[in-house]
């Protein structure tokens, strides 16, 4: 609790800013769909943030080292408020295409300059408990966001305005705290054909999350618009999912400290894939939104932690030594699967109706659960005694893998190819 004490008006403005970021995100859902934009065009405008995930994730380091922490980090801040504001004041597909790419840019650059800052607040004895601390608190931010949708008219400008402010509003305990201004951080990326070979789960896994990541975050307020919710249901089906994420988040790692992972991973896939089903089949045959509430809260409970599952896995095949380098990587292979995830969904939804929106979520999670059943068959388990504790991760910034508790201070000695153990 001490460490956590020592971050906390760190962690309180994450909790404000990504409640900006979440309530944005869902209200773009529900307004696009008010102006009549397409299942399609709102798929393509929402994978433009995570493209500029990617393009921020390589970017912002270099413009760092060439302007300095704090100017980047000003700078972003206003730049990732003004966009917001922008979403609500220019309401056309093609615009809002580019605000998207450059709300995803600022936003990872604003992950990567907290993320710094709390592993400079870290000692080596508190990382997992402020990196764990972290991870809960994203999702408790972009949870209370969805809450806030409530506050206002969509139609309007002025749930915009206030997803503007938070955006503002959480900078101030981060640009105030004491710490010295943070080191660039430069993570390593390992080819992706060295990364299969030594973990072709950990790989198909954090792809296939980002798959349906993406597809979540970019429209699932729109499949609880087009089934006809109001705004509140909006609220309270994204609400609840990403509640589930909270609660089952720790009790599904700890779980898979104690079993194979494969075969937790398996499961973990299987039942967001059953949630997502169930609430596409409940839209199908007419029932009552309870059912569609519960199915999005079982897939959400399972779904969240797919990639940290497979990022752990990944993990336990190599040297800690090798964490930042593996685990930055893995990033971004999720970061490429969310950004065809909502194209790919919003043509789904145009084509075949709102149910087909969860069947392909479901299908996202369903397709590492197979293969992880076929890896089963051709490869041994790690034993357990060599299995790495499971820790929370989220696709944020490399920063954050810093505070991974488990990575080694020394430079490493064997390369990638002589260390990995087996391959899964």
């Amino acid at each position: 609790m001490q460490a956590i004490a020592s971050v906390f008006t760190l962690l309180l403005g994450v909790v404000v800013i990504l409640s900006g970021t979440g309530l944005l995100g869902t209200l773009l859902g529900v307004r696009g769909q008010l102006e009549g934009f397409s299942p399609t065009a709102l798929g393509l405008i929402m994978s433009g943030y995570f493209a500029g995930f990617v393009a921020g994730t390589l970017l912002i380091p270099r413009l760092i080292r060439q302007a300095g922490h704090i100017r980047v980090f000003a700078t972003l801040a206003s730049l990732a408020s003004v966009a917001t504001l922008l979403h609500g004041l220019y309401v056309t597909p093609g615009l809002w295409f580019v605000l998207r790419l450059l709300s995803g840019i600022c936003i990872v650059g604003l992950y990567i300059a907290i993320e710094s800052w709390l592993n400079e607040r870290a000692g080596n004895e508190e990382r997992g408990h402020i990196l764990s601390a972290y991870m809960t608190t994203t999702l408790i931010g972009l949870g209370f966001g969805q809450v806030l949708l409530m506050a206002g008219a969509a139609e309007n400008l002025e749930l915009f305005a206030l997803a503007s402010v938070l955006l503002s509003l959480g900078l101030v305990p981060v640009a105030m705290t004491r710490v010295e201004e943070p080191p660039i951080v430069a993570a390593g990326r390992l080819g992706l054909g060295k990364l299969y070979s030594v973990s072709p789960l950990g790989v198909i896994g954090c792809v296939f999350a980002g798959v349906g990541s993406g597809a979540f975050w970019g429209l699932a307020p729109v499949f609880a618009s087009v089934i006809g919710l109001d705004k509140a249901g909006v609220a309270t089906f994204m609400g609840l999912t990403i509640l589930g994420g909270i609660v089952m988040l720790w009790p599904v790692g700890r779980l898979s400290d104690y079993r194979d992972r494969r075969k937790v991973l398996t499961w973990v896939c299987a039942l967001a894939a059953l949630g997502a089903v169930a609430t596409a089949v409940a839209v199908a045959l007419g029932q009552g939104t309870a059912w569609i509430m519960v199915g999005g809260f079982v897939y959400g409970s399972f779904a969240f932690s797919i990639y940290s599952l497979a990022a752990a896995h990944t993990n336990d095949h190599l040297d800690r030594s090798y964490v930042l380098e593996v685990t930055s990587t893995l990033q971004l292979l999720w970061a490429a699967g969310a950004i065809v995830g909502p194209i790919l969904a919003g043509l789904l939804m145009q084509r075949f109706g709102p149910q087909a929106f969860m069947f392909y979520i479901g299908a996202s999670a369903l397709i590492p659960a197979l293969f992880a059943c076929w890896r089963m068959t051709v490869s041994a388990p790690i034993p357990l005694e060599e299995q790495g504790d499971f820790v929370p991760q989220f696709a944020t910034s490399p920063a954050a893998l810093e505070m991974y508790p488990e990575e080694s201070d020394e430079e490493p000695e064997p390369t990638i190819e002589e260390d990995s153990r087996r391959s899964d």
